[in-house]
């Protein structure tokens, strides 16, 4: 499993970001990108081009589910995912793209960035409430960063990997 963490500028300082858990206990298949509005990273657009990656995130209501609109000269080269239906895979990909941001700033992240809207999406199904105490969750049913890596690291039958995150977090709670 690889996982790209895409995460917020504001992010990166909060002490409460989790997203720094995993890049220091697992390097090796973790990764941080930072997001970036109006210069997206090349390599993940690659990565969603080629369908080699999906951005983990919920499953939209009809309310909130917007046309993919491409501006910042991104046409062409997002031209072959321009007006395709959204595509939620029923399996986990090798390798996921995670919003690692609050709530408010992911939806944020998703609505200003075409290519994120446009990519294979991959959505948890059954999540259990958040235990995350140090910071407020924005959404009901809404997991933090760690939490979800935890879900998918199960879902993908690694039990020491979810263990050891599982520690790291409540270690990173406590502390």
């Amino acid at each position: 499993m690889n996982l790209v963490l895409l995460t917020h500028e504001r992010e990166v300082q909060r002490p409460t970001n989790t997203g720094s858990l995993a890049l220091q206990v697992f390097p090796q298949w973790c990764r941080r990108v930072i997001w970036s509005r109006v210069a997206p990273d090349q390599v993940l657009i690659e990565l969603i081009l080629s369908h080699s990656a999906a951005v983990l995130f919920p499953k939209p209501t009809d309310s909130c589910h917007a046309d993919v609109s491409l501006d910042l000269g991104e046409k062409d080269k997002l031209a072959p995912l321009v007006g395709k239906s959204e595509v939620y895979l029923d399996h986990v990909p090798d390798t996921l793209i995670i919003l690692d941001a609050t709530w408010q700033e992911a939806r944020k992240m998703m609505r200003q960035s075409p290519y994120l809207k446009a990519a294979d999406k991959f959505a948890l199904t059954e999540q259990a409430d958040s235990g995350f105490t140090l910071r407020r969750n924005q959404i009901e049913g809404g997991l933090c960063t760690i939490e979800c890596i935890i879900s998918l690291l199960e879902l993908k039958n690694k039990p020491e990997e979810a263990e050891l995150l599982t520690q790291a977090f409540r270690d990173f709670q406590d502390g």
